[in-house]
């Protein structure tokens, strides 16, 4: 089976609590790790994913039966880019960015902000002008602003039509998320994407500090984990859109999980159930499995072969790999 997590699980911990293991005790496995203390939730993530990909073979199954079965078997999908770079002429360069998502079917982009109010305001107006109104447009500052300014901040943008506004401040400041909620009515909040465990999202959840929780398989603790994550959100009529940013196999991971999420809580308005697809440069997202993941016209096709649906290509792996 294959997993990817953000921190690396001892081998101590390998040789302790996995290795002639079941792989179908998952969530027993998943506690013992975090219950003797072997690294942290970041990696439990890594064996996780492996875990239930392991099973998903075994039983020649796709992960999204494993969790369930899937609500799509396509999801729409947003391009996720538009950084700062050091260029002659940024707004047009991020302008020309903006417009080939567009052209290449994308209905929904991200941009990155947190620059300053001058740089925000000014390019995401200029990219709104560009894509037109049809577009879905969301923004994300990471974290980059303090309650203050992210109002101050959230007010201007907010004049653009934006999907949500993402990590305008600290990602477990939950007065200063509800703060931010509350000052900016009218645009969604969205944020998680850091949080480790079921705990470290309880209080921003329960609190509704979001409006839309992002929690990332690969930090948050795995499917196994996520699946409360999305059970405790959805039980505060809050929509769940996995946030996903890393290698192959966390794309085909988040791809699986996302099959399976419900449109919406119950109670909520219809809003489509957008995909975040990494459109910056990465090898180990664009090569590492033998079929990658692309999208289709705007699209992301769930695959359905066993376990995460993909195959990884072991020389790529080398060719990456760090000694």
């Amino acid at each position: 089976g294959w997993g990817e997590g953000m921190a690396r699980l001892p081998q101590e911990a390998i040789k302790t609590h996995l290795l002639g293991r079941d792989p179908f005790d998952s969530r027993r496995i998943w506690l013992d790790l975090a219950e003797h203390g072997w690294g942290n939730i970041a990696a439990i993530s890594a064996v996780d994913i492996a875990l239930w990909d392991l099973r998903g073979k075994a039983l020649e199954l796709p992960i999204y039966q494993l969790l369930g079965g899937a609500s799509r078997h396509r999801i729409p999908a947003y391009a996720s880019g538009l950084f700062r770079r050091e260029r002659a002429d940024n707004t047009a360069a991020l302008v020309e960015e903006a417009q080939g998502y567009a052209d290449a079917g994308f209905g929904a982009i991200k941009m990155k902000v947190g620059q300053g109010i001058g740089y925000d305001t000014t390019n995401v107006g200029a990219i709104r002008q560009a894509i037109g109104k049809d577009i879905l447009f969301a923004v994300d500052a990471n974290c980059g602003y303090d309650v203050g300014t992210a109002i101050a901040v959230g007010r201007r943008l907010a004049e653009h039509d934006l999907y949500w506004f993402e990590e305008p401040v600290g990602a477990n400041d939950v007065a200063g998320n509800i703060e931010v909620r509350q000052a900016l009515s009218s645009l969604p909040i969205a944020g998680g994407e850091q949080l480790q465990g079921l705990t470290a999202f309880r209080d921003l959840i329960s609190q509704r500090s979001f409006d839309i929780v992002q929690p990332n398989l690969s930090i948050a603790g795995g499917f196994t984990e996520c699946q409360r994550i999305e059970a405790l959100a959805q039980a505060h009529g809050l929509r769940v859109l996995p946030h996903m940013w890393g290698t192959a196999i966390r794309l085909a991971a988040t791809v699986q999980w996302h099959a399976t999420i419900p449109d919406e809580p119950e109670g909520i308005s219809p809003q489509p159930s957008l995909f975040e697809f990494d459109m910056t440069e990465n090898g180990l997202r664009t090569q590492l499995a033998c079929e990658p993941i692309k999208t289709v016209d705007g699209y992301v096709p769930v695959p359905d072969a066993p376990g995460l649906g993909i195959e990884i290509n072991r020389q790529v792996l080398e060719r990456y790999a760090v000694q």
